[in-house]
């Protein structure tokens, strides 16, 4: 039998949840995501959703893979093998207690080194670059085909002579002066690259953790895989004596 994703244990912590209780959250949640998440999705809605993306290996990438030979960080193998198993964005992220913003980085950069494919869709992948810094805000709304590459190009312009009357001004601030886009919609990229940066963990929720420098984070995050592992093996243990104790079959 093959391990259960952990995306799906999470989900199956609503799915089992009785018809009655599901009841009541769905209406208790309904109103209040339809009017959180609508702003999101008006802007942030590609043919495909990016958490539901599966990266796939190239040749070079199966054979980096095996072979190690490019000596890359860590995270980009454990981010290889789980393109292997075909695991989508959502279930990496999860399962290696990353945010979706060191996911995208890593996506990014997988794709800068030719170890998987480019991403089929445009917009989806746009919204991956820009989790990961690698574009900015005009370039991702462009790709996100809020504006076109005439009125960024116009916004850019507006910006430099701006900034030669000697305004300190961003080019999202441009564009929205040119009637390109809304404060709103700039609001709103933002506050999905904030959401980007947080740290989900079940049963522990959203967790942010901050390190002096990128190695003490990484053994802040090596600790928190193993104490989380154990603490998975220790419930376990306690199902099982469960089952013993009330005579449960499996």
């Amino acid at each position: 039998m093959s391990e259960q994703r952990v995306s799906e244990l999470f989900l199956n912590n609503i799915y089992v949840l009785p018809l009655w209780v599901k009841q009541v959250i769905y209406l208790k949640t309904k109103e209040k995501l339809t009017e959180e998440l609508a702003e999101f999705l008006d802007l942030l809605n590609p043919e495909n959703l990016m958490q539901h993306y599966i990266p796939e290996l190239t040749f070079k990438g199966k054979r980096e893979l095996d072979k190690r030979e490019l000596g890359l960080p860590e995270n980009f193998y454990i981010f290889l093998s789980n393109c292997a198993h075909e695991n989508d964005l959502f279930e990496i992220t999860l399962s290696n207690y990353w945010t979706m913003a060191e996911t995208s980085k890593v996506l990014v950069r997988s794709v800068e080194l030719e170890l998987v494919n480019l991403p089929e869709s445009e917009k989806s992948y746009a919204v991956s670059q820009f989790l990961a810094g690698k574009i900015r805000t005009g370039e991702v709304l462009k790709k996100l085909g809020k504006i076109d590459i005439t009125q960024l190009e116009k916004a850019i312009r507006e910006q430099k002579e701006r900034q030669k009357r000697g305004e300190n001004i961003k080019i999202a601030d441009c564009m929205i002066s040119l009637g390109y886009i809304t404060e709103k919609d700039v609001k709103v990229l933002l506050a999905f690259k904030e959401e980007s940066r947080k740290r989900f963990i079940m049963g522990m929720g959203l967790s942010f953790i901050k390190a002096d420098t990128p190695s003490d984070q990484q053994k802040i995050y090596a600790n928190m895989q193993r104490q989380m592992k154990k603490l998975d093996q220790e419930n376990k243990i306690l199902k099982n004596r469960l089952r013993k104790i009330l005579n449960i079959q499996e």
